[in-house]
């Protein structure tokens, strides 16, 4: 090629660098403000010349009762319900664990607004203090129960029912955990050699886990002879039960709503975790957080003089057109801004965006992204529903997982009717319950019902909403409907249906400057996202995967650079 015919190459590569960045946050929840925040951190010399966030709806708060929201945009998964009386209820992400590191390192970045509460806080003088629990199994009958107040006598209960399998799954899990808690913060601060990840994939790997991420929860439980049924000798000793069958089960269903064979063997481990560890929520709403690490990224750019701060645009995202330059936001037919690199922090199909690329031969042609780097010669015809496009078949398989539905109920007035799950008269039920793959099916598909406050007011989780039949057989016929929330349909859900195993895409969703020979910082479509989509989806998952993003968008902006040599780590 002839200098000539290199000139305007060189010129548009010239103005790049020399420019500053514009970067568009599509997704308010965790991974959206988390990785608004680590952008602050990063760019210390203010290149950034504005952080937009765009959210359809935004995060103000908890959402009333009378709350008239675009109930068909299903939003952020961590959303609280403030009823008439002050009393705040978790919808989605209800509790937090102590190993959430980059949660944890959040709140205590913020001590003036955020404060850490006990699991199930409603920000009222009498809330609950009671912590017993149990395991419905279906046909009034229980696996166990356990009693508030007598820690050492339930802990004894749970040994001599699960007897040295509770022990395998706990040396498990600790193993695992360790990996994750004290490994995961420092590789994702370092800027040594092989720690700019570009998948989950190299995550897990690096971190020994990857086996666990890529094994069914059913298969690693076979491997450490954890069985759905009991051993011969178990026979003989009284009050024996399937650890499997029972409580790995009911935890799994009440996080995920899938059972051990549906699961990776990762998201099994996290589940038995956050049960026998030490758990948190956050005052006043765990959304307090999001608002909070935007309002942090903010406090840092404004401490540094930067022109730019961080804004925030209540628009939802429709279109998306991209070139080597970078790319133009549109919410339907409105030009939202120009910008460089993307950051889509929401799952893909939730996000109901249409992503487009000018063609290289005449820019008045859209032609589908090629998102994940796969190109389909073919352009496949778009289907709608409900009026959208849905995601070319031509994505990565992981990006078109489904994600399971949960309808969360709140009721008030309600009293559990104990005699349904086969409880005496003066038998107070638990103030937690969880259920078997069996108990779920004999009673209308629900896996969680937690007596949030002593004054009569409950949480569910089930796979459909339930009727208002079902709610006064349950919780006696004064009981009101307080709020209905379903984590699902064509575009929602609650978590990723992980088909037991945990494949993934990259993070880096589109690079504009692969047809530029690297030679531009623009034109990137990153997706923090695809950490959930691999294993786990909590609010630290999300964390990460918002840290991993704007770790690599902070290198390729030249604000950091890979230096010395990897290291590995044994497999789990």
């Amino acid at each position: 090629m002839t200098f000539y015919a290199q000139l305007p190459l060189f010129l548009f590569i010239f103005l790049s660098v020399a420019r500053s960045q514009k970067v568009a946050i599509i997704g308010e929840g965790i991974g959206g403000s988390f990785t608004a925040k680590y952008l602050a951190d990063y760019d210390e010399d203010c290149r950034l010349e504005d952080i937009t966030i765009f959210e359809a709806v935004p995060i103000e708060g908890p959402v009333s009762v009378d709350d008239a929201s675009d109930r068909g945009w299903q939003g952020s998964r961590i959303t609280s319900l403030m009823l008439k009386d002050g009393t705040n209820i978790e919808l989605g992400a209800s509790i937090a664990h102590n190993g959430f590191t980059l949660v944890l390192d959040m709140i205590r970045d913020d001590p003036d607004n955020l404060e850490i509460s006990a699991p199930f806080a409603t920000g009222l003088d009498e809330d609950d203090t009671e912590r017993s629990m149990g395991i419905y199994v279906g046909h009034k009958q229980w696996a166990f129960r356990t009693w508030s107040g007598w820690k050492l006598l339930n802990k004894l209960t749970l040994v001599l029912r699960y007897n040295y399998d509770l022990v395998k799954i706990a040396k498990i899990t600790s193993q695992a955990e360790a990996a994750f808690v004290s490994l995961l913060p420092e590789l994702l601060s370092s800027t040594e050699k092989g720690t700019f990840f570009q998948s989950p994939e190299q995550i897990w790997n690096r971190l020994g886990l990857l086996k666990a991420v890529m094994t069914p929860f059913s298969k690693l439980l076979d491997a450490a002879k954890i069985y759905a049924e009991l051993p011969y000798w178990r026979s003989f000793l009284p009050f024996q039960g399937s650890l499997r069958l029972e409580l790995l089960t009911a935890i799994n269903l009440v996080n995920y709503n899938q059972d051990i064979d549906e699961i990776n063997g990762l998201v099994g481990l996290g589940s038995f975790s956050a049960s026998g560890g030490s758990l948190f929520s956050i005052k006043g709403g765990n959304h307090a957080v999001i608002r909070s690490a935007v309002r942090q990224a903010q406090t840092v750019r404004s401490k540094r003089n930067c022109s730019g701060l961080v804004t925030q645009i209540p628009k939802k995202v429709t279109h998306v057109i991209g070139d080597f330059s970078g790319f133009s936001l549109f919410s339907e037919g409105e030009n939202l801004g120009d910008f460089d690199v993307v950051v889509l922090a929401a799952p893909l199909h939730q996000a109901r965006i249409d992503f487009k690329v000018k063609s290289q031969f005449d820019a008045a042609v859209l032609q589908s992204m090629p998102l994940g780097g796969l190109i389909d010669t073919e352009e496949p015809t778009p289907e709608e529903h409900e009026g959208h496009e849905t995601i070319p078949g031509y994505l990565p398989e992981a990006a078109q997982r489904p994600y399971t539905q949960v309808v969360t109920t709140v009721v008030s007035k309600g009293e559990l009717q104990g005699e349904v799950l086969g409880l005496g008269s003066t038998e107070k039920p638990p103030r937690s319950i969880f259920f078997s793959s069996a108990g779920k099916a004999s009673l209308h598909n629900i896996t969680a019902i937690t007596r949030i406050h002593p004054s009569g007011i409950y949480k569910i989780f089930s796979n459909d909403a339930l009727t208002e039949d079902v709610k006064k057989t349950l919780f006696g016929p004064a009981v009101f409907t307080e709020y209905i929330k379903s984590w699902g349909g064509p575009h929602g859900g609650a978590t990723p249906a992980y088909q037991g195993k945990g494949e993934s895409t990259e993070f880096l969703l589109y690079d504009g400057a692969l047809g530029l020979e690297g030679h531009t910082t623009s034109g990137a479509l990153y997706y923090p996202s695809a950490f959930e989509l691999s294993s786990l989806a909590c609010m630290e998952i999300s964390a990460v995967g918002a840290k991993a993003v704007s770790k690599l968008i902070a290198k390729r902006f030249g604000w950091i650079h890979e230096d010395g040599a990897s290291k590995g780590h044994d497999e789990l």
